[in-house]
């Protein structure tokens, strides 16, 4: 019995050592990745240029669309107020999110808000960001789809989701793509 035990014990630490160690792989392979990824990336005063401010104030009932009185806000289907608290795994901490793109393609900008309505500008809090590639519409948009993954998602994965990465290196996720602020 006793080394039945034994040998349970032994086995789980090997598992487990092996585990650390593919664990510290795939952070150092992350790591590299996402630092060459910041370093090729411009800087996001480029799109930011082109996206609109997000509204600070957001209705509490959460609409499933928000005129601001310029431009229509879609709810983002990631992060649905509706469907809390099973939503929102982008952005925790989040209540609901909205998305606003100027075109079908390109930039577009991303806004998450508290329960009572509050802008977040924090994105390790949940708060929004500023999409390289928006986020399509519909399904059936699958070119664009490509796009906002390859541009927005992979890296968010990799440089903040994948395993616990450290702050600083999703902190550079963040950096290229920022909150991006709100206005009345």
């Amino acid at each position: 019995m006793f080394i039945s035990l034994l040998l349970i014990t032994i086995a789980s630490i090997c598992f487990n050592e092996n585990i650390r160690s593919v664990d510290a792989a795939t952070i150092a392979e992350n790591t590299a990745w996402c630092k060459k990824w910041y370093d090729a990336e411009p800087h996001p005063s480029v799109f930011m240029a082109l996206t609109p401010k997000c509204p600070c104030h957001m209705p509490a009932h959460f609409p499933s669309q928000y005129n601001d009185g310029t431009r229509i806000w879609k709810t983002d289907s990631g992060c649905q107020a509706s469907s809390q608290p099973n939503t929102c795994s982008y952005h925790k901490g989040a209540w609901g999110c909205y998305r606003f793109a100027p075109k079908s393609s390109g930039p577009g900008s991303q806004c998450c808000y508290t329960k009572d309505g509050k802008y977040m500008d924090d994105p390790f809090e949940g708060a929004g960001t500023l999409d390289r590639e928006c986020a399509p519409e519909n399904f059936f948009n699958l070119f664009q789809w490509l796009a906002h993954n390859d541009h927005d998602v992979v890296p968010y994965d990799k440089c903040c989701a994948d395993l616990p990465m450290p702050r600083e290196v999703c902190g550079w996720y963040y950096d290229r793509r920022p909150s991006m602020g709100c206005v009345n």
